[in-house]
Parts: C-alpha cells; sequence; structure tokens
C-alpha cells in the first residue's frame, strides 16, 4: 500500500473512530432531582416522592461532581429553589453535556406540583430551550404528566406539541389521564422503581453498557402496565434520537 493511500486509510479511520467516542461519551452530567412528599398544605402529602428523588440522586451521584447536581426534597423544593439551581446548573452545560431534570410528586395538567405552588411546563420549556447540551431529558413521576405530550398512536414515538427545542426526550409516568401510582410493596413510585432499575443495567438487552432511549422506554413502559395492571402506561416523546445514550452503567 502507498505512503498515500496508507495516510488516507489512517485518517479516515481516525475519524470514525473519533466520531464513534462522540457519540458513545458521557459528558459531563448536570441534574437538578426533585421529589415532594410534604407539601406546604399537608392535605396533599405522598409517602414514597422524596424518596424517588433520593434514590434517584443516589444513581446519578457517582456519574458527576457535587457541584453539578442538586437534590431538592420537601420543604426545599419550593417552586423558586427549582427554578434557580435548574437555570444555574444548565446554562453550565455544553454541547457534549447531559441535562437532567427529574421530578416525583403531585402533577396535572401541563404542570409540576412543588412544595408551594405550581411549577408550569412553559417555565422548564424556557430552561431547557437556552441549554446547549444535545441531550437533555426530563423525567416525571407524577399524575397527569402525559398531559405535556400531544397525543398520538405511538407512545414512545409522539412529538412533543411544547416547544422545548431540540434534542429533548421526555419520559413521563403515565398518560394525560392517568394517575402515577405510588407503590408500598416497592417503597417507591412505580415508575421510579423501575426506571432506576432500568438505568442500573436491567434495560441494557444488549449487554453493551450504554442504556439507549429506547431501551429504557422498552425496559420501564411494561414494567409499570405490569405492575399496575394496565392502568398506568409511561410515555415517551421529543425530538431526540431513539438511540441516544442516557447513561453508561458503572
Amino acid at each position: 500500500m502507498s505512503n498515500r493511500r496508507f495516510i488516507i486509510n489512517l485518517l479516515l479511520f481516525t475519524s470514525l473512530f473519533l466520531g464513534a467516542q462522540n457519540v458513545f461519551s458521557q459528558g459531563r452530567i448536570f441534574a437538578v432531582i426533585v421529589g415532594v412528599s410534604e407539601y406546604q398544605n399537608p392535605s396533599g402529602n405522598l409517602s414514597y416522592s422524596h424518596r424517588d428523588a433520593i434514590d434517584m440522586y443516589q444513581l446519578l451521584r457517582p456519574y458527576t461532581l457535587p457541584e453539578r447536581i442538586k437534590l431538592l426534597t420537601n420543604s426545599e423544593a419550593r417552586h423558586d429553589n427549582i427554578v434557580y439551581y435548574a437555570q444555574q446548573l444548565f446554562r453550565q452545560a455544553k454541547a457534549e453535556d447531559v441535562v437532567i431534570f427529574y421530578f416525583s410528586g403531585h402533577g396535572s395538567y401541563n404542570l409540576f406540583c412543588t412544595y408551594d405552588q405550581y411549577l408550569y411546563f412553559a417555565t422548564l420549556q424556557r430552561i431547557f430551550k437556552e441549554c446547549k447540551a444535545n441531550r437533555k431529558m426530563i423525567f416525571a413521576d407524577s399524575c397527569h404528566a402525559g398531559s405535556l405530550r400531544q397525543e398520538g398512536n405511538s407512545a414512545a414515538t409522539t412529538t412533543n406539541n411544547q416547544n422545548a427545542g431540540k434534542n429533548v426526550m421526555l419520559f413521563m409516568a403515565s398518560r394525560s389521564n392517568q394517575y402515577s401510582f405510588e407503590d408500598g410493596g416497592l417503597q417507591n413510585g412505580s415508575f421510579t422503581y423501575f426506571l432506576i432499575s432500568g438505568l442500573k443495567g436491567a434495560a441494557d438487552v444488549n449487554k453493551d453498557s450504554y442504556i439507549t432511549a429506547f431501551e429504557l422506554f422498552s425496559y420501564v413502559n411494561p414494567k409499570v402496565k405490569e405492575r399496575s395492571k394496565g392502568v398506568q402506561v409511561p410515555v415517551m416523546w421529543g425530538k431526540f434520537n431513539k438511540n441516544m445514550v442516557i447513561l453508561k452503567t458503572r
């Protein structure tokens, strides 16, 4: 082989290798994790939402630095606190990074119930749209969470009817007309329990150590449907590649 052809092939191989590295690189993780079991109005108190958030925090904590992840539970999970930390952390993310917003607690149509007031999805939209990360994710274990999407024939492929920008994946615990159930046997919301199980490796069907969006949906959706006997059906949608890597198992 001539030197010229060898160099061309070497450059091509290097380019492909670096491209693959970029696709599967973890990047830095910036996360805001929220769980509300105790509300300002105690009549709305729940049992496990704070624990859901703590469990998600413990899962993600080894993947990032303390200053890049914030856990807010119960009275700390006030509307202004959540917005402040989401803005502060997510604006630091670069294209190769990962941004995660997780919420467990009461929800209604196009909003989440923080400790003291409503967090409207429009607020998260603005924060996510300004963020430069190419992998942005919202997970919500709350009732009627599916109201954030435009209903369609496929829970996995419908497009987001809200303007949160590109490369945003939303994975919600329930359809718009459904409740999201806490499970005393699991000591978690059922969605969160299987979400965390999937991210720990149960969803890694091909055993390549990377959990993709499609793998996670394919694992969590049937598990929650089975556990709830069909009355709770998680939904995933947004403008993202179904093979987008969410997490690399450790």
